[in-house]
C-alpha cells in the first residue's frame, strides 16, 4: 500500500494504491470517495480490494481546495456530467490501463457522491465495470447507462 501523486485537472493528485500480494497483473478498479473525501474507511476498501485480487487506485478528489469548496464543484460538475472530476477520474484510469501491474480490465466503485461518478462514468468511460454504493440514480438513467459496461 502506497500513495503516489499523478497529474490532475488541477496539479498533482494524492492516490493512495493497494495491491495484491501475489503475482500480477491484475484486473484493477479505480475507488471514489464519499462526501467525506478521502479516508480510513476509503484506504480499507481500497485494501479489502487488493486482498480480493485487484489493483485499487484511490484518488483525493478534494485535492485543489478542502471538502467544501471541492465538495460544492463537484456537485455541480456531477449534475452538468463534465468537468475537472470526470478528468481526475479518467487520469487514474489511464494510469491504472497503462500500469503493468494492471490487466488492462478496469472498472469503478464509488460510495454516496463517488457512487453517483460510477453510474456517471459506466458507460463511454472506458471502464469494464462499475459498482454503485449509495448512489443517486438519474432520471435519464436508462439513456445513460445504454452500452454501460
Amino acid at each position: 500500500m502506497t500513495d503516489i501523486e499523478l497529474q490532475g485537472a488541477r496539479g498533482p493528485m494524492p492516490v493512495y494504491v493497494a495491491e495484491p500480494h501475489d503475482e500480477g497483473p491484475w484486473p484493477a478498479v479505480v475507488v471514489i470517495h464519499d462526501a467525506a473525501g478521502m479516508s480510513a474507511d476509503l484506504r480499507r476498501q481500497a485494501d479489502w480490494l487488493a486482498e480480493a485480487g485487484y489493483l485499487a487506485a484511490a484518488p483525493d478528489l478534494f485535492y485543489y481546495g478542502g471538502t467544501l469548496r471541492c465538495l460544492f464543484a463537484i456537485m455541480r460538475q456531477a449534475v452538468a456530467r463534465e468537468g475537472d472530476t470526470f478528468d481526475d477520474i479518467t487520469a487514474v484510469r489511464t494510469w491504472m490501463e497503462a500500469d503493468q501491474r494492471s490487466t488492462g480490465q478496469i472498472g469503478i466503485i464509488g460510495f454516496c457522491l463517488g457512487g453517483g461518478f460510477a453510474v456517471l462514468m459506466a458507460s463511454g468511460h472506458g471502464f469494464s465495470a462499475s459498482s454503485v454504493n449509495y448512489g443517486m440514480v438519474p432520471r435519464d438513467a436508462l439513456e445513460l447507462l445504454e452500452g454501460a459496461c
